[in-house]
């Protein structure tokens, strides 16, 4: 899940200007730019899919560990789902993380190999892999039935995060969604009523979030009101960003221009919505003492430590049951929710704002908002029994599966409807809090995909990181920031 990727080693440009060969080289580095420093690829091979004809296979999955921790449990779903009797499938598995699952790819692809066969990919790929023609485009694979499924019946972004100039290169596996998960009984002490407050579906604003977590944070004698990922490989593109939204901000102005063109889009990283941001964030990490605080907002409950933590460390505390509040992806709720963990003392609830979507700067923002999650299937074109892995796709996106996945592992399915299955409904933990995933699901958004994207985001990262720490001032940081940004959209055209 992207929540869990490793942290990657943010490299930090001393000028202001970025060099056409420093720009190559850190996106180079991030496996995004072709031989000449562009990424547009040549005239598409043909790939050979044809028909499956019932021969005996063996068929290689490339995936995570916990698919691999419960492949008889994955196995039995398949045949159950109408895998043919024919085609086995092996499982190899590598580490959680994009970042080294994409490395693991890339050796992979580039070398020619004609396995795994299948593998499952992020959409942080997309403008890696496609235009290199390393996965097949399911448009030419998939029969049209599934192709008109996925237009009418999926997760939209989830979808889209896969699509490239006219090519589809994954099909969704499973969509993680982050929601903030929280203590009943913490809030309950502090004289708040979750249930009569309906949290689990009508959206706070930070403003109130603060009060809670400060009050609770008090009345339970505990650490931290709230708690998240905050490093360098999260705050840019994922947690900070998430707040950013929230607040009616964004970096390229409206949503629709996430993607590009490059070059020619607005950068709208020095705006007034992710000034107001940072400055909340120093709040809740610093308080009202804060040179930059919001006037009027609670503070001093989100711990300075959280700039140093990815997902594992950031959730130790809520873990120990010494934090009120805790930013995560739905995959913890299965950990967290458990009777021999908080139980009905678990909480759920969808992102606070900032603004209203009626009140939104941008179109696309304010509100409760959350970056998309998730994991989809794509095929190895070197494989030598494409038509077989067409086949072990099609059962792999089926209700039963995606069903399956969901009791085995919490990993929500990528098709809205399915929330409401009866199935679903029976998913011990995870059927307590399917409106709010139901309700955050509606409102995700993908960051960019395009080749120039990880340099940006490391930049965007820094920036907020001198904030946060109070080495800079929030206008000063987005002003560095705009800069940057500037200077490698340039670059990028």
């Amino acid at each position: 899940m992207v929540g869990r990727a490793n942290h990657r080693g943010v490299r930090r440009f001393k000028t202001n200007s970025v060099s056409r060969r420093r720009f190559l080289s850190a996106a180079s580095a991030a496996g995004v730019v072709g031989v000449a420093g562009c990424i547009g690829g040549g005239d598409e091979e043909d790939v050979d899919i044809g028909e499956y004809d019932g021969e005996e296979v063996t068929l290689e999955y490339a995936t995570a560990p916990l698919f691999g921790e419960i492949e008889e449990e994955l196995i039995e779903s398949l045949r159950s789902a109408g895998l043919h009797e024919n085609i086995e499938v092996e499982f190899s598995t590598g580490v959680w993380g994009a970042d080294d699952q994409q490395d693991r790819y890339t050796q992979i692809l580039q070398a020619g190999r004609s396995t795994p066969d299948i593998m499952l990919t992020n959409f942080a790929y997309t403008s890696a892999f496609a235009p290199r023609e390393w996965l097949v485009d399911l448009n030419e694979a998939l029969p049209q039935e599934k192709l008109d499924e996925l237009e009418s019946d999926y997760h939209e972004t989830m979808v889209d995060s896969m699509r490239w100039e006219g090519g589809l290169y994954g099909i969704p596996q499973f969509v993680d969604i982050p929601a903030i998960l929280y203590r009943k009984d913490y809030v309950e002490n502090a004289g708040y009523d979750p249930e009569g407050g309906n949290w689990a579906t009508e959206p706070m604003t930070w403003e109130q979030f603060a009060e809670i977590a400060s009050d609770a944070m008090e009345a339970n004698d505990v650490d931290h009101g709230y708690t998240t990922t905050l490093n360098q490989r999260t705050i840019g593109h994922q947690t900070g960003y998430e707040k950013v939204v929230t607040m009616g901000g964004n970096y390229f102005g409206d949503m629709e221009n996430q993607h590009g063109p490059i070059g020619d889009r607005p950068i709208t990283i020095d705006d007034e919505p992710i000034v107001e941001t940072l400055r909340m964030m120093r709040t809740f990490i610093h308080g009202s003492d804060d040179d930059y605080a919001l006037s009027g907002m609670d503070g001093d409950f989100l711990p300075s430590e959280a700039l140093g933590w990815d997902t594992t460390p950031s959730m130790e505390s809520f873990g120990d049951d010494d934090a009120v509040f805790h930013r995560n992806w739905s995959f913890a709720i299965a950990q967290f929710g458990g009777e021999d963990a908080l139980g009905d003392d678990l909480g759920l609830m969808p992102f606070p704002y900032g603004v209203s979507e009626a009140d939104a700067k941008y179109s696309g923002t304010g509100g409760t908002n959350a970056t998309l999650g998730g994991w989809h299937l794509s095929l190895n074109p070197n494989s030598e029994h494409l038509a077989a892995a067409v086949e072990l796709i099609q059962v792999m996106t089926s209700d039963e599966f995606y069903l399956d996945i969901f009791e085995f592992t919490g990993s929500t399915p990528p098709k809205p409807e399915l929330f409401e299955s009866d199935q679903a409904q029976e998913v011990d933990i995870m059927n307590r809090y399917l409106d709010t995933l139901q309700l955050q699901s509606e409102n995700q958004w993908v960051h960019p995909i395009n080749p120039i994207w990880d340099t940006q985001s490391s930049r965007i990262a820094s920036e907020f990181h001198a904030c946060l720490n109070q080495e800079k001032s929030p206008e000063d940081a987005v002003a560095d920031a705009q800069e940057d940004v500037e200077a490698i959209e340039a670059e990028g055209i």
